[in-house]
């Protein structure tokens, strides 16, 4: 079962990202995130490649950190929810008598 959902995700995210609405947005990604044109890369293949390179690589870094905290974070809240949910129930009930 594992593996069927390792595939649908990974089918999943790879046909989002062959969709004619996010093609048009790669060079510009591409761009931002080189600090280079598309065709400053084209010209000086070398230098700019491995620059190009190294900032994906850190750019991907950082995306992934944000996602990991936020996924971390909410995985948190949740268990504390969980926890807590008759004091927060009781909590709620008190605050919907007091405010009625």
């Amino acid at each position: 079962m594992e593996q069927l959902n390792l595939f649908l995700a990974f089918g999943a995210g790879f046909l989002s990202f062959i969709s004619p609405c996010s093609l048009p947005l790669y060079p510009a990604f591409l761009s931002y995130i080189t600090g280079v044109s598309v065709n400053e890369l084209k010209k000086e293949k070398g230098i700019l490649r491995n620059k190009a390179f190294i900032h994906t690589i850190l750019f991907l870094v950082g995306f992934s950190i944000i996602f990991l905290a936020l996924g971390l974070s909410t995985s948190f809240i949740g268990t504390f929810f969980m926890n807590y949910q008759d004091l927060l129930r009781q909590l709620g009930a008190i605050l919907m008598v007091f405010f009625g």
